[in-house]
């Protein structure tokens, strides 16, 4: 099994489509067959979710959940009225996992060719998931998971080049940029049109995860995306050619009077590499101080935040997490900061998770200015558990405290400066930038 890897990702509320998830690609003689494999992943599944979720989950719950699961598996067959005996376990645990694989075997032997036995499994093991009702642990695909580690690793993958952004004001999903020369600029995706639809499928109430996995697939496969432009929706779905896009993950350049910009757009594994090298380039490219932009980054890799962090701070505290345990467990900066220079901080609302925990530090630290609007509030982190077959489990494990002992979740950072983004704003173009346009005040009173 691949090791966890612990993740600071925001994502919107989980809805219950993550108990529909379809079924690993296996032999279809097999489909009506419960595997070995079938059954490891039941037990995996329901022993990760008892043993490793932040907090004690009755058994009874993640049963109850694991029958909604197989019951909605079962009418998307178009089973109208699903036979699915209730479960029981003891207070313990001990007969849950049995239970629910009893209740697969007698799925299968009454719906005989219309039911896939993976599918009954993953069904039940979303089920568990839903039933946590916490909006960042999800259940994941072999290919949603191939999804959503190239999203935050910065690998290449089929899609149309778009950065979503979640407005939670009208609760819909936004083309917050659109790259340039990619299938959707091509096609007339604008940044701020507000995606409706994926090929017919509502994304309201869908999570990230969810919605990225409708948006990217197979390289030349077409993606149709409803799109709704202020306030109206255009005449006809677009058809949107997937390519291999591979999303820019840092940018830098300098700004006039010496100021050095870089943003980054998520915390991949070697973020924290990336950004130190930006920040030398420009330091010796004659930047006398730095802009941070953080903003519409939605976190990623734990120790890459911690990486990114440390190249502005030189040493102590940067985060504690606190487990299921109760014991918080405190990451130090690693030693590697760059030579410190001023430092203002772009964040807002999208803001989230990894941001958080640098932005967090930054101003615990007092080692920069906070500048922009009000982030997300995201105070708890996810760690990957790999089924056997490559699907998922994405799992709350712990709470995070900033550098200050700061708990955040549902509440945000307040920046030291809050400034608003008006809409028609350029982000990252000096004079069009009112956020920028701020923190470059703030460092060099004389650029604006």
């Amino acid at each position: 099994m691949t090791a966890p890897r612990c993740l600071y990702q925001t994502l919107a509320v989980v809805a219950a489509c993550v108990m529909l998830a379809g079924p690993a690609s296996r032999p279809a003689a097999a489909a009506t067959d419960v595997s070995l494999l079938d059954l490891v992943e039941t037990e995996f599944g329901y022993t990760t979710i008892f043993d490793q979720y932040q907090h004690v989950v009755a058994p009874q719950r993640l049963l109850d959940g694991a029958r909604v699961g197989l019951v909605a598996y079962l009418r998307s067959r178009g089973i109208a009225d699903p036979r699915v005996g209730m479960l029981h376990a003891r207070p313990d645990g001990r007969g849950a996992v049995p239970a629910i694989e009893q209740q697969i075997g007698l799925a299968i032997q009454r719906y005989g060719a219309r039911v896939d036995a993976l599918a009954l499994v993953y069904a039940a093991i979303g089920g568990e998931v839903a039933a946590l009702r916490d909006p960042y642990s999800v259940f994941f695909t072999a290919a949603e998971v191939k999804g959503f580690s190239a999203a935050i690793d910065g690998t290449a993958f089929g899609g149309i080049g778009i950065q979503l952004a979640f407005d939670d004001a009208h609760k819909q999903w936004l083309a917050d940029g659109v790259f340039d020369g990619s299938p959707a600029a091509k096609a007339g995706v604008l940044a701020g049109d507000t995606i409706a639809a994926v090929d017919g499928t509502n994304l309201t109430g869908l999570d990230n995860a969810h919605v990225q996995a409708l948006i990217r697939g197979t390289i030349g496969t077409v993606a149709h995306l409803t799109i709704v432009r202020n306030g109206a929706p255009l005449a006809a779905p677009l058809a949107i050619a997937r390519a291999a896009i591979t999303a820019p993950d840092v940018t830098e350049r300098l700004l006039p009077d010496g100021v050095g910009y870089v943003a980054l757009r998520s915390f991949s594994l070697d973020a924290g590499t990336k950004v130190r090298d930006a920040l030398l380039r420009l330091a010796k490219s004659g930047a006398r101080a730095y802009v941070f932009d953080l903003r519409g980054d939605g976190g990623g890799y734990e120790s890459a935040a911690v990486h990114v962090a440390s190249a502005f701070i030189a040493s102590g505290p940067i985060v504690a997490n606190e487990g299921r345990d109760g014991k918080r467990r405190i990451s130090p900066a690693d030693g590697n900061a760059v030579p410190a220079l001023p430092l203002a901080v772009l964040v807002d609302h999208d803001s989230a998770s990894g941001a958080e925990l640098v932005a967090g530090a930054v101003q615990d630290r007092h080692a920069g200015t906070l500048v922009g609007t009000r982030t997300f509030g995201k105070g708890v982190a996810q760690t990957m558990f790999a089924l056997p077959d490559g699907s998922a489990i994405k799992l709350t494990t712990a709470r995070y405290y900033t550098a200050g002992g700061r708990f955040i979740d549902r509440i945000g950072l307040e920046p030291d400066v809050v400034v608003e983004e008006p809409a028609g704003s350029e982000m990252g173009v000096p004079g069009h930038d009112p956020q920028l346009d701020r923190a470059l005040a703030l460092l060099v009173p004389s650029s604006v």
